[in-house]
C-alpha cells in the first residue's frame, strides 16, 4: 500500500488556503464597491413646505376706495342737479293748482277735457297755441288761444289780465332736436321778462321735457331730452325762477317714460298728465 507523502498533502494545503484568502479577498472588494455604489443612490428631494403667508389686519392696513360712479344707462332721464330745483314738498293738493296758470302744446288740453282740473275758473287755467305745439326756438313770440274770447294772445297779456299767483310753462318735445342753447335761453330769458314786467308777483316755473317712452321711434331721443332740460334749469338759475324737474320724477326704473303715460311715445296721455299734475302738486315752491 502507498502511503500519503507529507509534503503533498502540506502543499494541497497552502493551495486551499491561498485560493480561500484570494476568494476572502474578492469578496471584500465586492462589498466594497457594492456599498460604494448603492450609497450614492440619490435620494428624492423633499418638497419645501409652502411659507405661511404672514396674515396683517385688514382693517387697520388696507386703504379705503372709493365707490365708483354708476355708469349711467344709455337713454336713461338723468336728474337734474340744477340749484333753481324745485324740492320735494308735502302735496299742495287741489288748492295749490286752482292757482296755477299752465302754457303748453296741444296734449295739455287733457287737464281740461277729463276734469283734472276742479277750480271754479279751471276753464281759464289752460292755454295752448293755435298750431297746437309750443315750440321751443319760438317760446318769446308765441301766442296762445283764449279759451275765453278766442283771440290769439302772448303770455304776457294772458298774466297782466288775470294775475295768476304760478305760471308753469310746459314746452313740447317736438323738433327738440333743432333747437340750440342760445335759441333757448334767449327765448325763455325774453317771455320770462315780459311776464314778470306784467306782474312781478307772479312765481314763474320752467318745467322740463316729459321724457319718450322705450319703444318711441320718433327722431326725438331722452339724450337729446337730458341736453335740453339742462339748458331749461340753466335758463331757470339765470332768470331766478323755478325749475321743475318732472322727468326724472316720472322716469320708470328704466329711466323712460313708462308706456301707459302716452299714447304715442312722446306726448302725455291721460295717465301721464296724472302722474305730471303729481310731481306739480309735490313740488311746491317756498
Amino acid at each position: 500500500m502507498r502511503k500519503n507523502n507529507p509534503k503533498s498533502q502540506k502543499a494541497v494545503l497552502n493551495h486551499f488556503w491561498s485560493l480561500a484568502i484570494v476568494i476572502c479577498l474578492l469578496l471584500c472588494i465586492f462589498a466594497v464597491i457594492f456599498s460604494s455604489v448603492v450609497g450614492h443612490v440619490p435620494q428624492p428631494k423633499k418638497e419645501k413646505a409652502a411659507a405661511t403667508p404672514e396674515v396683517t389686519d385688514t382693517a387697520e392696513s388696507a386703504e379705503p376706495t372709493a365707490t365708483p360712479a354708476p355708469t349711467p344707462t344709455p337713454g336713461a332721464i338723468q336728474k337734474s342737479t340744477s340749484s333753481a330745483s324745485l324740492a320735494e314738498t308735502s302735496d299742495g293738493g287741489a288748492e295749490y293748482l286752482n292757482q296755477i296758470y299752465f302754457f303748453g302744446d296741444g296734449s295739455l288740453s287733457t287737464l281740461n277735457d277729463e276734469n283734472l282740473l276742479s277750480g271754479e275758473e279751471s276753464d281759464q287755467q289752460v292755454w295752448i297755441p293755435g298750431a297746437e305745439i309750443l315750440d321751443l326756438n319760438i317760446l318769446a313770440t308765441t301766442t296762445y288761444v283764449s279759451p275765453v274770447t278766442g283771440n290769439n294772445v302772448p303770455a304776457a297779456e294772458v298774466v297782466e289780465v288775470n294775475h295768476p299767483k304760478y305760471v308753469i310753462i310746459l314746452p313740447s318735445v317736438d323738433n327738440v332736436q333743432d333747437v340750440t342753447e342760445s335759441d333757448l335761453k334767449s327765448a325763455y330769458t325774453t317771455l320770462i321778462g315780459s311776464i314778470l314786467l306784467e306782474n312781478p308777483e307772479t312765481v314763474i316755473i320752467l318745467s322740463s321735457l316729459t321724457p319718450v317712452t322705450e319703444t318711441y321711434v320718433g327722431d326725438e331721443t331722452n339724450e337729446q331730452i337730458n341736453t335740453v332740460n339742462g339748458w331749461i334749469a340753466a335758463a331757470a338759475e339765470e332768470n331766478n325762477v323755478k325749475y321743475l324737474d318732472a322727468a326724472y320724477a316720472m322716469a320708470g326704473a328704466d329711466g323712460y317714460l313708462p308706456e301707459t303715460y302716452s299714447n304715442d311715445g312722446a306726448h302725455l296721455g291721460i295717465a301721464g298728465f296724472k302722474a305730471w299734475l303729481e310731481v306739480v302738486r309735490t313740488h311746491v315752491p317756498g
